[in-house]
């Protein structure tokens, strides 16, 4: 399985608030640094960044403390980060990370 991510769509007028809007896939194991990197270069001014995780199968130890310290990054930033759409599981496991404190994590409905 391969990790990807959707380009986000950001507007450059002041006047509203930014979102960038990125789609996590496959499973996330051992270091994501690229992953983290393209993440990067999608925020452009956004405020908010919303992650989808409808098809993100699996995230490992490492993969997780990577996105933690991506998460944190981000709120340094003075910015909002959203997982949606992510597997009970997923979500789970995001928690006992440490994720949860530091950006919102959605529970896919079905």
């Amino acid at each position: 399985m391969s990790t990807s991510f959707v380009e986000s769509q950001i507007t450059e007028d002041p006047n509203l608030v930014q979102m960038a809007s990125m789609e996590l896939s496959g499973q996330l194991v051992g270091d994501i640094g690229e992953t983290v990197k393209k993440m990067n270069a999608e925020l452009g001014h956004s405020t908010i960044v919303n992650v989808s995780c409808a098809k993100l199968i699996r995230v490992d130890f490492i993969a997780a403390g990577d996105l933690l310290n991506w998460v944190l990054a981000r709120r340094g930033e003075n910015r909002s980060v959203n997982f949606i759409d992510a597997q009970r599981l997923v979500a789970l496991f995001f928690g006992a990370m440490g994720i949860t404190e530091h950006a919102r994590v959605k529970v896919r409905t079905v």
